[in-house]
């Protein structure tokens, strides 16, 4: 049995401005795939300076930072000019007048971030699979990171493919696929239509995760999220399948159902992940949609 898989884990401690965390999230993601263990970056970056123009040590902790406003070298790409950004998420398209928080950018305290390259990416995303895994905040990750590699790739080579729960956009030169599947609370519930959601009694088999997973056996790049689906006082939980007359149903506090959860989706990573090909991320806490 392979060991456990090391997670990447990062929490984000307050509420700015959602489609903000979309991005930098998504831009950290992308940021760790593109460093290498000495520490170098794709682009012509041997090195890492440091804001001052001193050299940083080999590595920089991209996870300490600040906020800086920059109307110079963002937004990396206009909401316009996206082919596949959804309505969701499109602020301009209904009426958003301010566009300001699209200037926004993350500084490391240790060293300065190349500027996004979309090219470099689907190199290293060359014949492989990156995969979302979660609920509106992973799609919306997948949508930022799609939208970013988008202006790169002639429309000829380029597609998009829907089936059920799962999304593919594939960058057909590289054969590389972005990828986002529907499965808000990671294990089986009666929440998984990826549009009919929406259900007042919420029912989660915590014990049950292949009917998921088998979608991301293969993948290389794994991107998980689940937590505001989680967000009641209790839970109802289902021992048994939804076809089956006999299950049997149970409130459980929510701490202790999220854990069941995880542990399930934990031990289905131990089991089935090959460490050597796949690496993990997940997104743990974040802000609500709202404003």
């Amino acid at each position: 049995m392979a060991k456990k898989q090391q997670l990447w884990a990062w929490g984000i401690r307050n509420s700015f401005h959602y489609l903000v965390v979309l991005l930098v999230a998504v831009l950290l993601v992308a940021v760790v795939y593109l460093t290498g263990e000495t520490g170098r970056l794709v682009e012509d970056y041997a090195t890492c300076k440091s804001p001052a123009g001193d050299l940083s040590p080999p590595q920089c902790n991209f996870f300490s930072g600040k906020w800086v406003f920059d109307n110079k070298s963002y937004p990396l790409y206009k909401e316009q000019q996206c082919t596949f950004m959804s309505d969701q998420l499109a602020c301009e398209k209904f009426g958003r007048k301010d566009m300001s928080y699209q200037n926004w950018r993350w500084q490391p305290h240790q060293c300065d971030l190349p500027r996004f390259n979309a090219t470099a990416l689907l190199e290293r995303l060359r014949g492989k699979r990156l995969v979302f895994v979660g609920d509106s905040l992973n799609r919306g990750q997948w949508v930022s990171m799609v939208c970013l590699v988008d202006s790169a790739i002639p429309p000829t080579l380029k597609s998009m493919n829907s089936n059920g729960s799962l999304n593919i956009f594939k960058a057909i030169e590289y054969n590389a696929t972005i990828e986002f599947y529907w499965a808000p609370l990671l294990v089986e519930s009666n929440s998984d239509n990826p549009v009919n959601h929406r259900l007042p009694d919420r029912i989660v088999r915590v014990q049950a995760i292949e009917k998921h997973a088998r979608h991301w056996t293969d993948a290389d790049i794994l991107v998980f999220n689940s937590y505001l689906w989680w967000r009641r006082p209790k839970m109802k939980v289902l021992w048994g399948s939804f076809e089956s007359p006999d299950g049997i149903y149970k409130e459980v506090g929510m701490p202790r159902c999220y854990e069941m959860a995880l542990k399930t989706w934990a031990d289905w990573l131990e089991v089935h992940v090959n460490r050597n090909k796949t690496q993990l991320f997940f997104v743990s806490m974040s802000p609500i949609h709202e404003r």
